[in-house]
């Protein structure tokens, strides 16, 4: 295992003190249960009896309750008791061994970069103090360098462009302790070219399509009808009849399928309906019905596919990661190209949303739920101790909805299930 590899481990086993829980050993809980299989049972609680005939057993009841919003009324965050000294977190998590300057490759992003200086990634703009009067301070571009230098006391990320030390922090004038100063310098390049915080290729079409909408929007959604030749099935290159309101002034839509209702696991309601994206679709003709051409498709366009437009100003580039301003948990609803569990660079679905106060950039742990396990070895009849939840990842939202989170899982130590937890960081 590779230093940095063993950093990522440990960063796991941090106190929630500092954003973490404790680790429950997969093989120690396995040895634990192995060894209580093994001693004659006694009476066991009718809730456990009736239902659980182990010895280790999740109960909801003694879970926190789903996230609130600390202060929405206020204009500026009230910190979480984890969040207030954040400076000295960034402090604690740079790296022992640090790496020379790097040099940025296509492919590269913010997070990834980060890594390499720090044990906790999300941490980046704490190291990073950006100037307010620079547009996008945070863009770099493949070729630029980045290193970890301490200026006045505190780590902060250095850019060096074409041999000279990038002014992002609005520092020319103060001389850095070994000596370099900072140079003022503009970049006319391409947006498209910078390196971007989070992987763009694996949300990008969460961006340009809605996944989960609300059933109100799936009723008043134009629906496709047949096709040219009467065929209730459409590929590519086949046109095909819609009726419903359709914008003129819109050529480009998506072809959406009503997949499943997403309900909250704890309170029952009702958060949206989830779609799947089936083909894309320009609009040849207005009237009713409406004649759209398949222009590309991922499967059968078929009669009752609901059409929705498309999305053009989405951004990849500008995610900053944040502290989130909310306190208790959710939970994970939906996972996407997956049926039970996922992973790094997947895309999840939380059930916190505008209105818990969720914003685009938040950073979230992700926690396998913790249960009970019976102490045989105490003396006392029905001795259970609750098992804390065990960190196995993190994630950062990229796009909000009222009810509900797009996250992109960014870290994960185990596979991320259905249910797992979401907490702030």
């Amino acid at each position: 295992m590779s230093a940095i590899d063993t950093e990522k481990t440990t960063l796991f086993t941090l106190k929630r003190t500092i954003g973490a829980l404790p680790f429950v050993a997969t093989a120690g809980l396995a040895v634990m249960l192995s060894a209580c299989n093994t001693l004659p049972k006694s009476d066991e609680p009718d809730s456990v009896a009736n239902n659980e005939t182990r010895d280790y057993y999740y109960e909801e009841s003694t879970k926190p309750g789903k996230a609130r919003v600390i202060d929405p009324e206020a204009a500026t965050f009230t910190p979480r008791p984890s969040a207030i000294n954040r400076e000295q977190e960034a402090r604690d998590a740079v790296r022992d061994q640090l790496p020379g300057a790097y040099t940025v490759q296509k492919g590269d992003t913010l997070w990834d970069i980060s890594g390499r200086f720090l044990s906790k990634p999300w941490l980046w703009p704490e190291i990073w103090d950006v100037n307010p009067q620079i547009e996008n301070p945070h863009l770099i571009y493949p070729g630029d360098e980045v290193a970890l230098r301490w200026v006045d006391g505190k780590p902060t990320i250095i850019v060096m462009r074409n041999g000279e030390t990038i002014d992002t922090l609005n520092r020319s004038d103060m001389p850095m302790q070994d000596g370099v100063r900072l140079s003022p310098t503009i970049r006319e390049e391409s947006l498209a070219n910078a390196i971007p915080t989070i992987p763009g290729d694996a949300i990008q079409q969460f961006l340009v399509y809605p996944r989960v909408v609300d059933e109100d929007t799936v009723k008043k959604s134009p629906y496709v009808i047949g096709d040219f030749e009467g065929r209730l099935a459409s590929a590519s290159g086949h046109q095909v009849y819609v009726r419903g309101e359709i914008n003129p002034e819109q050529s480009s839509y998506g072809v959406f399928r009503r997949n499943k209702a997403l309900v909250d696991p704890d309170s029952g309601e009702e958060l949206g309906v989830e779609i799947t994206h089936v083909s894309d679709a320009r609009l040849l003709q207005t009237g009713d019905p409406a004649t759209m051409l398949i222009t590309a498709a991922k499967m059968e366009t078929i009669a009752g596919d609901r059409v929705l437009s498309q999305n053009q100003n989405y951004v990849v580039h500008n995610y900053v990661p944040r502290v989130p301003q909310i306190e208790g948990e959710g939970k994970i609803v939906s996972l996407f190209n997956a049926i039970s569990q996922t992973g790094r660079n997947q895309v999840v679905v939380v059930n916190l949303g505008d209105r818990e106060g969720v914003r685009v950039g938040d950073v979230m742990a992700i926690e396998h739920r913790g249960g009970r396990i019976r102490d045989r070895f105490s003396g006392k009849p029905h001795d259970y101790v609750d098992i804390p939840n065990t960190r196995i990842g993190v994630l950062m939202v990229f796009r909000t909805f009222d009810k509900v989170s797009y996250g992109l899982i960014m870290e994960s130590t185990r596979p991320i299930h259905l249910h797992d937890s979401v907490t702030g960081i």
